[in-house]
């Protein structure tokens, strides 16, 4: 068996003759066709090959245009690595770009000559294990991939997810958290032959504490809030970082640590991060306003207009993340009732939601469905008479949310996997950010009173 898999385009041979000189120079088994002995069968033996690397590199230059062959064997190195969750490193040099089919996975640039041997040796520093971080992460890494199984990693960190724009003050916060003996991850963690979307999924499912540096740019992030939403459905504890502007929409009611002077968190945050990460380590969370005081200062949450926050629900429904979309959906109409700080609508809220704001959402449902889902769905298919609890129990049993009127209703993950073949199973307008609150049911249960009463006086598509 060989470390690593060495695919390239004829046109590129005398540049990757050079870097497998460099990675044999460091120890990696590397395979490379021009060493297949004479009189080998040449195809045999690069199936072979593939069958029995560890690790793929696809060199993509100026040489591999228009190479046939060299698409082939990419694919089946790629399909292969894929296959067994092996790494897969895209190379670049010669200002050759990644073809769409290999940007999942995190790459390395060779275009500084003069940083050939520095690269060479990160490379082969990674692909030995030892886990080198990759330069070349793209500032986009949007959660679209289908689920993986979201194996748990060798050890469960703190994630802190951050805005490109404030990538500076993030790794600071990344080595903060790091000196204060915290296992600590972020996407400056993903190594060259990782695969972004299936790696960041498996952190945040796995994280003790989801760290969000929050500020305008995080607010504009299609990357911040998918990663806040991926946390959200696995109940993640949040430790929210105001960095500058407004709090994030997605964790308005949430306390949060104030760094708008631009310091790092300070011995008292840090020890309350502490105290949240043992305790989801030990398996018994603690309240977190048992840990996290309140703030001094009280600071809005930022604004967002409902037309982006409508394109982010189609693009969640287009990419299948139902979950995603749902979380989506509760937070559109919390922000239209200006009601995002207490994560809950009141009976008197139904009157602040616009009618042709509840036709959008129920208009991009339905479509991304083929109707099944929506609140026309909901409608046919349970229709709300009153405002009582006897009337949630009728809709939450009309629509799958529970088997009988005394089924419990489980936390929001376990909850929506119960959404299989269900017509109007979503939108729930469950709030998780709430969840940890005594009272959560008979918020949830106002919440979707409010709204179906708001569409049974005034029609979802009026």
């Amino acid at each position: 068996m060989t470390d690593v898999y060495l695919a390239y385009g004829r046109g590129d041979a005398a540049w990757t003759r050079e870097l497998w000189n460099r990675l044999d120079r460091h120890g990696l088994r590397v395979f490379f066709d021009e060493l297949v002995p004479p009189g080998a069968t040449v195809v045999h033996t690069l199936e072979q090959a593939v069958r029995d690397t560890s690790a793929g590199i696809a060199v993509f230059g100026p040489g591999a245009q228009n190479d046939g062959w060299a698409l082939t064997e990419y694919a089946a190195l790629l399909r292969s690595c894929a296959e067994k969750g092996l790494p897969f490193v895209p190379v670049t040099y010669g200002g050759a770009t990644i073809p769409p089919f290999a940007r999942d996975w995190v790459w390395m640039d060779f275009g500084d000559p003069d940083a050939f041997d520095a690269r060479a040796a990160e490379l082969a520093h990674a692909l030995g294990g030892h886990g080198a971080r990759g330069d070349g992460v793209p500032e986009r890494h949007v959660l679209t991939e289908p689920s993986r199984p979201l194996t748990e990693p060798a050890r469960r960190s703190v994630v802190v997810c951050y805005a490109p724009a404030d990538a500076e003050y993030g790794r600071r916060l990344v080595e903060r958290v790091g000196a204060a003996g915290l296992p600590v991850w972020s996407v400056r963690s993903l190594r060259p032959g990782d695969r972004h979307v299936w790696t960041i999924r498996r952190q945040l499912r796995h994280a003790t504490v989801v760290v969000v540096v929050m500020s305008p740019a995080a607010q504009d992030s299609e990357d911040v809030t998918r990663m806040i939403l991926e946390g959200q459905w696995h109940e993640r504890l949040f430790f929210p970082v105001l960095l500058d502007g407004d709090r994030h929409y997605l964790l308005a009611n949430l306390w949060w640590a104030d760094a708008r002077t631009g310091g790092a968190l300070d011995g008292t945050a840090l020890a309350q991060l502490r105290r949240l990460h043992e305790a989801a380590l030990t398996g018994r969370p603690v309240a977190p306003a048992d840990v996290l005081p309140e703030p001094s200062a009280v600071i809005p949450s930022m604004h967002v207009p409902a037309s982006v926050s409508l394109e982010r629900l189609r693009a969640a429904l287009a990419e299948r993340e139902t979950e995603h979309a749902d979380l989506l959906t509760t937070s559109l109409l919390l922000e239209a009732a200006d009601r995002l700080e207490t994560g809950w609508l009141r009976r008197r809220d139904g009157a602040a939601l616009p009618t042709a704001l509840l036709a959008g959402v129920d208009a991009l449902w339905s479509a991304a469905t083929g109707g099944r889902m929506g609140f026309t769905a909901q409608r046919s298919r349970a229709p709300v008479a009153g405002e009582r609890h006897a009337d949630f129990l009728a809709l939450s049993t009309g629509l799958g949310w529970r088997a009988t009127a005394d089924d419990a209703v489980p936390a929001y993950r376990a909850f929506t996997a119960r959404a299989a073949g269900r017509p109007g199973f979503f939108p729930t307008l469950r709030n998780p950010r709430s969840e940890r609150h005594m009272d959560w049911y008979d918020q949830w249960t106002r919440t979707v009173l409010t709204v179906h009463a708001r569409l049974r006086d005034h029609g979802a598509r009026s």
